[in-house]
Formats: structure tokens, C-alpha cells, sequence
């Protein structure tokens, strides 16, 4: 063992023990709350305890010039709590769906003459029908065949003019322009 880890391991054996980790357990629960989610399955003991192996094995040094024993493994136990609710805010938060009961909700074919409109929701989207149909409007607009290129580009989710310009091995200037003509072209022939 170091020096320091003697010197740090001196004070805590002279110290109230209990009191310092009652103290630093209450203080773990003052920032973290109640909620078992909030500690990511360790207890707020963890917490203090990890303070004490990380000022033993010489993770944490301690400057006792700067600063006293309690004031040392104080500000350690902040800076880990801060660092555990830091963890938490960076993890995507995506709601489950699974989450959701939706037992009651049943898949029965509504017959249209019972409700007075035919309810489409249940009817499948035919992808393949749906471009097809929308590049014959194209046509129609008299797009030209590198609006077509950029509209297939979107199809096949290429989205970024980059993207595109280096997929179709265009500049990214033309490839710029005929977007504009075509989202214009796309805004009229959707309005109809």
C-alpha cells in the first residue's frame, strides 16, 4: 500500500465509520430519491462503498493540504452520483411498446354499409403500386429523367443531395437544382 492509501485508511479507522457512511448514505438518497431506476441496480451502500475502494486503490487521490477526510469522500460520492445521473440523461429513452396493453383491441372487418363509409385503415399499402403510380405522374409533369433518378434515389432511402450526387456521380450543384424543380414538381402534383 502507498503512502497515502495508509494515511486514508489511518483517518478511517479513527473515524466514526458508521456515522460517515450513514451520513453518506443519506446524502446518496437526498440526490438519487427513492426510485430503484435511479441507481441502475446497485443500493445507495454501493455508492458510498465505491468511494471508500476507489480512495483505497488510488482512483480518488486525496490532497488532505486542500481539503479534510469528509469534505474529500463528500465531494467523491457528488461527483459519482452526478456521474450516474449524467449516464442516465445519455441513454436513449424509448418508450416500449411492448409496454402497452392492447389485448382488447380486436381485428374485425368492418362491413362498410354498417358504419357509412368504408373504412380503409385495415387495407395494405402496395409499395411497389404506390411509386409506380407516382412516377407515372411524374411522366406526366413532364419531370425530367434526372428528377425521376433523385425520386428513385428517395425510394431506395437516399436521402442527403451528397448521398445522391455520389450515388447517380453527379455534382452536387445539379443535383441541388433538380431537387428544387422536383419537390415544386412533387407540391403540385399532390395538390391535385
Amino acid at each position: 500500500m502507498s503512502k497515502m492509501n495508509n494515511e486514508i485508511s489511518e483517518v478511517l479507522n479513527n473515524c466514526d465509520i458508521e456515522s460517515l457512511i450513514r451520513r453518506m448514505q443519506a446524502f446518496t438518497i437526498s440526490k438519487l430519491g427513492y426510485n430503484k431506476k435511479n441507481y441502475d441496480g446497485l443500493e445507495p451502500l454501493d455508492f458510498v462503498f465505491a468511494v471508500f475502494e476507489k480512495a483505497l486503490s488510488g482512483v480518488r487521490n486525496w490532497d488532505k493540504n486542500k481539503i479534510d477526510f469528509e469534505g474529500f469522500v463528500f465531494g467523491s460520492l457528488k461527483s459519482d452520483i452526478y456521474a450516474a445521473i449524467e449516464k442516465r440523461k445519455r441513454r436513449k429513452v424509448v418508450e416500449d411498446d411492448e409496454d402497452i396493453d392492447e389485448s382488447y383491441i380486436l381485428d374485425i372487418h368492418v362491413i362498410s354499409n354498417e358504419i357509412g363509409f368504408d373504412d380503409t385503415t385495415t387495407h395494405k399499402i402496395d409499395f411497389k403500386i404506390e411509386k409506380q403510380n407516382f412516377l407515372d405522374k411524374l411522366k406526366a409533369a413532364e419531370a425530367t429523367d434526372l428528377e425521376i433518378l433523385i425520386f428513385e434515389c428517395w425510394c431506395d432511402e437516399i436521402f442527403k443531395p451528397q448521398e445522391i450526387a455520389d450515388f447517380l456521380e453527379l455534382d452536387v450543384t445539379t443535383i441541388y437544382n433538380a431537387l428544387k424543380r422536383l419537390q415544386k414538381r412533387q407540391k403540385n402534383i399532390l395538390r391535385k
